[in-house]
């Protein structure tokens, strides 16, 4: 697991009160059921936790974990964001 991945792990278990076990990298915002308010929440989470910003076209119900994983660690590998604190 990238250390990207394991920050979206956290943010939705610790955040959202999802267990780990229904979390993969393949499930998509809509597998895990989080709406329009949800993914706002969750965007801004993110941000805050890995310094990357995420637009609503980034975070739609078709986004699977593994590729909000991958633009954050596009971004900490291109120096754009500050890594996870």
């Amino acid at each position: 697991m990238s250390r990207a991945y394991g920050v979206v792990v956290d943010i939705l278990v610790g955040k959202f009160q999802f267990t780990e076990d229904e979390l993969s990298p393949d499930a998509t915002l809509e597998d895990v059921d989080l709406d329009s308010l949800g993914r706002v929440e969750f965007a801004l989470t993110l941000k805050d936790r890995t310094g990357v910003p995420f637009s609503d076209e980034q975070v739609t119900l078709d986004t699977t974990l593994g590729r909000i994983a991958a633009v954050i660690e596009e971004a900490w590998e291109a120096g754009a964001a500050v890594a996870h604190r």
